[in-house]
């Protein structure tokens, strides 16, 4: 038993690592603690790696982009809407005035990536789009974790979800039941960033 356990392990061990970091920058993510910034960066080598071997090149890019942002957004986080006496993260909702913007450009960004994709991927058309609409919401959604605003887990909700699927169809198991546990996290991630804000306004 230990000698299946062993070799799974090493056979799969980028997968497990990759997991328990994706694991960690989840619960940091939830907790809106800055940290998640510095867990990101790390957890970013491991799925550019993983998106490679499952041939989801889209998703494999934005990991290369989340790396470059995060670098970005430790820095905004630091600097931007902090409590002065507990240094706590405040947390907002989106303008209205971004979510038209925000719409136009989950769609452009995909519809950009989709003939990209199409050019270089022999992935059949389902995963093709699905792999660039999950990479559309994520940098849209990155960008908006930037800004600490709790909607961004409206667009990362539907994207953990539908990278589940994917993975699981390019038979990537133990990824797929990662990003299921990231798509059902995430839901409650949002009612928890909500519950901040409500917080924050009744302080």
């Amino acid at each position: 038993m230990m000698d299946i356990i062993l070799s799974f392990i090493e056979n799969n061990w980028v997968s497990i690592t990759g997991a328990i970091i994706g694991l960690v920058f989840l619960y940091l993510e939830y907790k809106a603690n800055v940290w998640m910034w510095a867990v990101s960066i790390v957890m970013a080598a491991f799925y550019i790696y993983i998106f490679y071997k499952t041939g989801l090149y889209a998703s494999m890019g934005i990991y290369i982009y989340f790396f470059l942002a995060s670098v970005y957004g430790w820095i905004v986080w630091i600097m931007r809407n902090r409590d002065k006496d507990s240094g706590a993260e405040i947390i907002t909702h989106v303008g209205k005035r971004f979510i038209i913007p925000i719409i136009i450009g989950v769609i452009i960004i995909s519809l950009l990536i989709y003939l990209i994709l199409i050019q270089f991927s022999h992935n059949p058309s389902f995963v093709t789009i699905g792999d660039a609409l999950t990479t559309s919401l994520n940098i849209v959604a990155l960008w908006m974790i930037s800004r600490k605003w709790a909607e961004q887990w409206l667009l990362v909700i539907p994207a953990n979800a539908v990278s589940s699927i994917l993975l699981f169809v390019q038979q990537d198991i133990m990824s797929g039941i990662l990003f299921f546990i990231f798509f059902v996290v995430s839901i409650f991630g949002y009612i928890n960033w909500r519950r901040m804000i409500t917080s924050q306004l009744s302080i």
